[in-house]
């Protein structure tokens, strides 16, 4: 015969219900207490952060072309605006004096080399010790000078004619030296005709070059089409300004960001509790653009805002991200991230 053990196991049902209730609220509750005794702080606001390179009017001008929109990629070197520089006075009488410099220059030695080519039993006299001193001073600083104009030139900071410039007088004193070096000849007359020697007819090559490149930047100067092309500076992600595409602007305005794609790393905003907790050097697991990458902490900032408006303080973990992934994201991507902090 049967035995009906429902109304034994009913009172165990109802109050069994209630406990296993219980002990899941608790089991939750103790693995999300575990989670924070191993110290793991979620954040799901972080950015992909780039740093930025600033694009400075180094003259007063006009923005002519703006090439490119803003979120745009670029690689170092392409061309992202024209700009028209205006030239002032200055700048034109400096570019004047350093053709008339070359010229003569020029002009001497090329009454050298003709002298040179008619020689008999010629006379040589040393070149001035105080000549060459100061003729290789000269091209010291000038070649300091070409050196800094070529990397400023090459990111577009500064204009066509003050590299030319920075170019015509490099030239002017190799030609100088070369000149001041040159034993002077003090020949007969004779009708015995000889070739120059290779120093001066390669001194003579260079005074050619110099005043070629001088002749030219004066007539760029002069002419209405005083133009500079702006490239990019390093490749990256373009942030424009307020300038736009035929504004004047101004010597030491910023008129383009280019976000540098190649120095990366993850900026996770941290609240106040959450500052005090985190240091340099702590392991970070974070997701960006469906790939899971680790990191570590670099560097942890606690500054005013720049709002005027929410003057709060701002902190932030700045955190790695690997140098072999930078050309596969872009700067701005969401992130979210987990940093394991100290017990």
């Amino acid at each position: 015969m049967e035995k009906d053990i429902t109304k034994k196991i009913k009172p165990f049902i109802i109050y069994s219900v209630p406990i296993i209730l219980l002990i899941a609220i608790v089991a939750i509750f103790g693995v999300y207490k575990w989670n924070q005794g191993q110290g793991i702080i979620n954040i799901n606001d972080a950015k992909l952060t780039s740093s930025k390179v600033m694009i400075v009017a180094q003259n007063d001008g006009t923005l002519t072309e703006l090439l490119v929109n803003d979120g745009d990629k670029v690689e170092a070197g392409q061309v992202i605006a024209k700009m028209k520089v205006v030239v002032t006075p200055e700048q034109i009488e400096a570019l004047q004096k350093a053709y008339d410099e070359a010229k003569v220059n020029y002009d001497n030695l090329e009454q050298q080399v003709k002298a040179s080519m008619v020689v008999s039993q010629p006379v040589v006299t040393s070149s001035s010790t105080g000549n060459v001193a100061a003729a290789q001073a000269r091209l010291d600083a000038a070649a300091a000078n070409k050196q800094k104009m070529d990397k400023l030139y090459s990111i577009g900071a500064v204009s066509a004619t003050q590299y030319a410039e920075a170019q015509s007088e490099y030239a002017a004193a190799q030609s100088a030296l070369a000149a001041a070096s040159t034993p002077q000849v003090v020949e007969q007359q004779a009708s015995v005709s000889s070739a120059p020697s290779k120093e001066l007819s390669e001194a003579l090559a260079t005074a050619q070059i110099q005043l070629n490149q001088a002749k030219a930047a004066l007539d760029q100067a002069q002419s209405d089409d005083n133009f500079a092309d702006i490239t990019a500076p390093v490749s990256g992600i373009i942030y424009l300004t307020d300038f736009k595409q035929g504004d004047e602007l101004k010597q030491g305005d910023v008129f383009i960001n280019v976000g540098n794609t190649k120095n990366l790393w993850v900026e996770a905003p941290l609240t106040e509790e959450q500052y005090a907790k985190v240091h340099q050097g702590q392991f970070v697991h974070y997701s960006v653009d469906d790939m899971d990458l680790t990191g570590t902490v670099l560097e942890v900032t606690h500054q005013d805002s720049e709002d005027e408006e929410n003057k709060n303080l701002v902190t932030a973990a700045k955190i790695s991200f690997p140098d072999e992934l930078k050309d596969k994201v872009l700067p701005g991507a969401d992130v979210t991230v987990q940093i394991t902090i100290d017990r």
